[in-house]
Formats: structure tokens, sequence, C-alpha cells
């Protein structure tokens, strides 16, 4: 009797003939176009030959293209390259000089290494092939310049990593940011925690049907209420001054640390925006505990470190289900492994121990600035090993829990030279490389740099 079952190789080629199936297939090899596919508006760079033409690439580029045309259908500049930059003020006003710090910040195109030593350096252990084999992708950065000719960038601790430059005041103070997008990909703002901002200083954007529907909610509105300040969403070659104001309640309370670490980033179209790297920090700290460079006089040196998964696939890890197109149980699957394989359990956008300078001498007081952003699946717990932090001033641990969203600060006392592990405690996402070295130098061979410019963050704004 012949056996009627459809053989195996020719159901997956009807799989792999639907459109879902071709989006998966695309997956595959998307890695190696990711820069091609998502700077859809021009290259950037030098790159390399393009792949020959494929048909599943062919349906993967036509999708996202889609979303891309419906992005901005949706999403309507509110600073172009033609215009002059109209920020600058705060509440109509411009803010005091003697109390306002200037800084001049880009949002750049780059290629990014997860893992520019091509290898595990704390561990020493084999990295998976989909990582081996592709960890660069191309992302967006803010690059803190000079001045307002944007010619002369100031270099970043390697500590930092992907994290933008780091603004810091003391409360009263206004922090003034010149925002240029030189980016290809998209409109993109600056977006602040914490600081006191007006509507045209919030980098926030909502669309003109929402404006409009609140200015009809609200008698007599339409001339003085706005959704989306003029700040929201800066086009390509356009600039923006935000103006965003330290106050009492963006400082620290008198039972806190004596400074508070806020996050900003783009915010035109956020998850999108924060997975492509435009996240930083602005750090503010109590007047009465601070030095003249408005450090906290009770510290002797500043660390950060944002947890966060990365989308390394360069066509959106929705790509297929945003279009709508059905998916069996075998294509789901197939969509779904691909996307772990995309997937970078980074901190400060490094994996496997490449985050390098998180060095520190014996008996310094350090200050960690910790952070959380992502999606659901960014629930991290903060671990060092052999050492212990005073949490937010409260609480002795050696671990601390990060939601997407949080911001914490972790007092060290740095009591025990040696090479030590710092990571996250969920199983997953070490695996994936969510770790890194901390090293402290003993008493009698302090090698870590104990300069303010080195032991602290954003010492070098240009004041106005």
């Amino acid at each position: 009797m012949s056996n009627s079952a459809e053989p195996p190789g020719s159901l997956l080629g009807r799989i792999l003939k639907t459109p879902a199936g071709m989006v998966c297939i695309a997956g595959v090899i998307a890695l190696a176009v990711a820069d091609a596919v998502w700077l859809l508006n021009g290259d950037v760079g030098s790159h390399a030959p393009p792949p020959k033409p494929d048909p599943a690439a062919a349906a993967a580029d036509r999708l996202l293209q889609e979303q891309i045309a419906r992005a901005a259908r949706y999403i309507k500049p509110t600073v172009t390259a033609s215009m002059s930059d109209l920020g600058g003020k705060y509440f109509g006003q411009p803010p005091d000089p003697a109390r306002t710090r200037h800084y001049y910040i880009a949002a750049e195109n780059v290629q990014w290494d997860f893992m520019p030593a091509g290898k595990d350096e704390v561990c020493g252990m084999p990295v998976p092939l989909a990582v081996e084999t592709a960890h660069q992708a191309w992302r967006v950065r803010y690059v803190q310049y000079t001045d307002g000719t944007f010619t002369k960038p100031i270099p970043q601790p390697a500590r930092l990593g992907i994290l933008g430059p780091v603004l810091r005041g003391v409360v009263g103070d206004y922090l003034e940011v010149t925002f240029l997008n030189r980016a290809k990909g998209g409109p993109f703002s600056m977006h602040p925690h914490g600081v006191k901002y007006d509507k045209d200083s919030e980098g926030s954007y909502h669309s003109d049907a929402a404006d409009q529907a609140n200015q009809s909610r609200v008698a007599g509105a339409a001339a003085t209420s706005h959704f989306e300040g003029l700040g929201a969403a800066v086009g390509y070659g356009g600039r923006f001054t935000y103006v965003w104001y330290c106050d009492e309640q963006s400082g620290p309370l008198p039972s806190e640390p004596s400074s508070k670490g806020w996050l900003y980033h783009s915010h035109v179209s956020s998850g999108s925006e924060i997975n492509r790297g435009l996240e930083g920090f602005i750090i503010v700290t109590d007047p009465k505990r601070a030095r003249p460079d408005g450090t906290p006089s009770d510290v002797d040196r500043e660390m950060a470190a944002l947890f966060l998964i990365y989308d390394a696939s360069g066509n959106g890890s929705e790509a297929s289900e945003a279009a709508g197109l059905p998916m069996s149980g075998t294509q789901w699957a197939m969509s779904q492994s691909f996307r772990e394989q995309s997937e970078r359990y980074t901190i400060n956008g490094y994996i496997y121990g490449n985050l390098h300078g998180l060095d520190m001498n014996e008996g310094e007081r350090v200050r960690w600035y910790l952070f959380g952003l992502g999606s659901e699946k960014d629930l991290h717990t903060a671990h060092w090993h052999g050492l212990r932090v005073l949490e937010e001033g409260q609480r002795q641990t050696d671990t601390i829990e990060l939601l997407p969203g949080s911001m914490k600060v972790a007092d060290m006392v740095a009591d025990n030279p040696g090479d030590w592990l710092f990571h996250c405690h969920v199983e997953e996402h070490m695996a994936g490389g969510m770790f890194a070295r901390v090293t402290v130098y003993p008493r009698d061979h302090a090698a870590a740099s104990r300069e303010p410019s080195k032991a602290f963050f954003g010492l070098t704004p240009v004041e106005r």
C-alpha cells in the first residue's frame, strides 16, 4: 500500500511559498542585510556590496517599506532642516545665563559592535554561532560636541558604552540642549525624565489628530493648548534647543543619596528609538552636598549601567505581525526562533564582558546609577560578586531589581580588591552575555585615575 501522506519536503515548500513563510526566510538572512533594511533613507558610511536579489529578502523589504510609509503618514516633523532653531525658551523666557549649562548633542548613525573583541572576554566560554557571526548592527547614537558648529566631538568614557552624553547639574540649574538630527531613518527627539520642562521642550511626539481632539475637548484651547510641542519630532537636518530645569523635585530628598539619575531618550516612536540606541541620563545633585563642579561631595567615583535587550535583527521584531500576515504554528515558531537569535542581552550596549572601564581603587566611595529600559522581557537583577551596595540609602544588598523605566542609585565602598563579575541574575540573560567585569585595584596599586573628568561623568559641558 502506498503512503498517501504528503512528503515533508513538499509540505515545507508549500509553507515557505506563503507570504509569512517568505518573511520568516528573510529573518534568517536579515542580519547580513540589516544596514540596508533599516537605513531606508540612504547609505551611511562604507558598506559591503549588497547581496544578490533574493525573493524572500525582497518580500521582507516590501513589508518594511510599507511600515515606514505608514509611519511617515502618521509622523510629521515639528522641526525641519529649513527652519531656524525655535527653542531656547523656558515657558516663553530665556533661562538665566548664570545658572545654565549648555550642551550640543547630535543624533548620528553608527555601526555598533555589541562584541568588539569577537569573544567572551570574562568567562572565556564559546558564544552562540548567531552572535559570533553577527554582532554588529546599525544604531543611532547621541553624540556630544563642543559648540554649535557640531564639528568637534567630545570623547566619552569607555564605561558608558552606547549611552549618550551625561548631562548634569545641581538643583536650581537649567540644562540647555541644542539637538541636531544628523541621523537618517526618521525624526528623533530628546525627552527627559525627572526635570521640569514646558510643552515645547517635552520632546515627545503626538499626532495632529490627537492635538485637534484635545483642542475640541477643551473650550478655547485652539490658541493655547497643544498636545505636542515644537521639539516633539526633529526631522533630518533640523535642530532644536530644549530647556530643562533642575527644580527641587528633580533633586534628591535629604533622606536620599546626594544625587539622582534620570533617563532621557528619543520619544517620537519611543520603543523603536530606544532599541536603536537613543538613550542617556541626567545627574541632578543636591547643592548642599555638591562640589563646585556639581559632583556629589560624598562620592569618589561614578559608574552607570543600563540593562537592555536590543533587537539586532534590523527589520523589527514585530514585522510580520504588524503586517497582519496569517501565520501557521510552524511559521510562528520559526519567527520566534529568529527573534530570539537576534536578541542581544547588553549592559551599556555590550555583551559577553566586552564592556570595559568598570575600574575603581580600594577604599573609594563609588556611586552606581542603574537603569532599565525595554519591553516585558526586560526584567533584570543587577548583581555584584564580591561587593555590596546600599540601595537608595536604605537597604544593604548585592542585587538590585530593575524594570523598564527603572532609575536607581546604589552606593558602594570598594573594599575587596580583585576582578569581580557584574551581571544580570536572570539565567537566560546571563547565558546571553549580560555580564561584565568590575576591577577593584588594591590600595598600593591604585591604577584607576582619580582625575575628576575620569572619575565622574559629564564634566565637559560648554557654558553659554
